[in-house]
């Protein structure tokens, strides 16, 4: 198979296997970065995952293609970790505009407000009260958080793996970089990730008991921190979001390589 297309195809499996195995994790991050007390009904943990299991198939083409393009076209001029951060930046910047609709519905689907109860209701919804670019909302604060999270996905597994492989072997290497790169990544990204949500679901929180209004990232920023108890404020779900992210990734890396492994590897006649 071409180095590419098993790229594509690794990123997907990858991506679909994290979100199937922590999905609640990821909308309980969500309640927490909205001061949402979680139902106890397990069915609403799963909101929004069939959407988002849909998303990443166009996501994983335009992502891993850009991530490939970059990183094939860095090969002699970078190290590897620096090269994997240039290309997870570049792929972050390219799949924005399939990712972001995808994401804001997502989140307005876990807040299980009535208008948002399905994924037809919450495209319709978000159309009909705020037009196509309602879809948008937070598209800043998602290239904001999303550009330096991939970089540094991407280059600290590169960079831990070197290390990595003097302490374990195979998979179990690739399960220790990925811990590591994903709870490290997840923490630092938290402030931004915590904005993100706060922006893509503040008009639904108009609409159920009108929530704070925020004018963009910087000006979310000043305020969580002002009204909400200080600059700590900012890390709310950080735990939570350590919690998923770390395991994710090492979900997402030993699928990853283990299906580029196997797709390129070469076929006796």
């Amino acid at each position: 198979m071409h180095p590419l297309a098993s790229e594509v195809l690794a990123g997907f499996i990858g991506g679909s296997a994290k979100t199937l195995a922590l999905y609640p994790l990821d909308t309980l991050t969500t309640l927490r970065e909205l001061r949402i007390r979680p139902s106890r009904a397990l069915s609403q943990y799963y909101r929004g995952c069939g959407l988002t299991l849909l998303g990443l198939a166009p996501y994983a083409i335009i992502f891993h293609t850009a991530f490939y393009v970059c990183d094939a076209a860095l090969t002699d001029v970078m190290p590897a970790a620096a090269r994997q951060m240039c290309a997870g930046l570049f792929g972050s910047v390219a799949s924005a505009f399939v990712g972001v609709p995808f994401e804001c519905l997502k989140h307005r689907l876990q807040v299980s407000a009535p208008m948002y109860a399905t994924p037809q209701m919450a495209l319709a919804n978000t159309i009909r009260l705020e037009g196509v670019r309602g879809l948008f909302s937070g598209f800043g604060s998602t290239l904001a958080r999303n550009a330096p999270y991939n970089a540094l996905h991407f280059g600290i597994f590169a960079a831990v793996s070197r290390t990595a492989g003097s302490i374990a072997h195979g998979r179990a290497a690739d399960a220790l970089a990925g811990a590591v790169a994903g709870a490290l990544t997840a923490l630092l990204t938290t402030p931004l990730d915590l904005v993100n949500t706060r922006l893509q679901t503040q008009a639904v929180r108009a609409v159920q008991h009108g929530g704070p209004q925020y004018a963009g990232v910087c000006d979310a920023l000043v305020r969580i921190a002002a009204e909400e108890g200080g600059p700590s404020a900012l890390m709310q779900g950080s735990l939570v979001r350590v919690a998923q992210y770390a395991p994710a990734s090492i979900i997402f890396f030993m699928c990853y390589q283990a299906v580029k492994c196997r797709l390129q590897e070469p076929r006796g006649i």
